[in-house]
């Protein structure tokens, strides 16, 4: 569990890098989300380096809902 106390900025965006490439794989639109939450986690963290890892899981998880709820509601015409 050592790796998990050391996560920083560039290991968000590796995974958003990682996440885009099995979107490409397997176009559903679920790792899109997932993507543009580890992305937005990668900003957060780098604008607030003592972050911890235990508010960064919760924030990639908010934001990835946010994205996917946000998308939806934009595809529906009430957002």
């Amino acid at each position: 569990m050592e790796l998990l106390g050391q996560l920083v900025f560039w290991h968000w965006w590796v995974l958003a890098g990682l996440l885009l490439v099995i979107e490409l794989l397997a176009p559903n639109y679920f790792f899109l989300w997932l993507s543009i939450g580890a992305v937005a986690v990668g900003f957060l963290v780098l604008a607030f380096p003592a972050m911890a890892v235990g508010l960064q899981l919760l924030a990639f998880g908010l934001l990835t809902v946010v994205a996917a709820v946000g998308w939806r509601r934009h595809r529906q015409g009430t957002g």
